[in-house]
């Protein structure tokens, strides 16, 4: 395990050594992405009714049929991936590539 995130969904999703994702509660747990990038996820976060994941090599959404898919988010703000965090209606991703803010409709390049 390397990243958790109690979601709003009723499930706890939970980040896999090379970029795997589980899914599930209590007794029930099943492994919804298989992957094998060279680092793990380092934040896992819900925002905004969906899950967002994140290393230093991307950013990635959860789909409606449940699959793990490259964040529909400009170049920029790709650029930023690293950490996540969200809170107070906003989400913050940071990373070597610098910052940016989703405030709920639309992404804010901080620097």
């Amino acid at each position: 395990m390397e990243s958790v995130c109690c979601a709003g969904d009723g499930n706890v999703y939970v980040g896999l050594q090379s970029g795997g994702l589980m899914r599930g509660r209590e007794d029930s747990w099943e492994v919804i992405h298989e992957d094998r990038m060279s680092v793990p996820f380092k934040d896992i976060v819900w925002y905004q009714d969906r899950l967002w994941c994140t290393s230093e090599y991307g950013l990635w959404t959860l789909d409606a049929k449940g699959r793990l898919v490259d964040a529909d988010v400009l170049p920029e703000v790709r650029a930023c991936a690293g950490n996540l965090s969200a809170a107070d209606g906003v989400m913050l991703l940071g990373g070597l590539g610098g910052a940016a803010i989703l405030d709920g409709k639309a992404w804010h390049r901080l620097f």
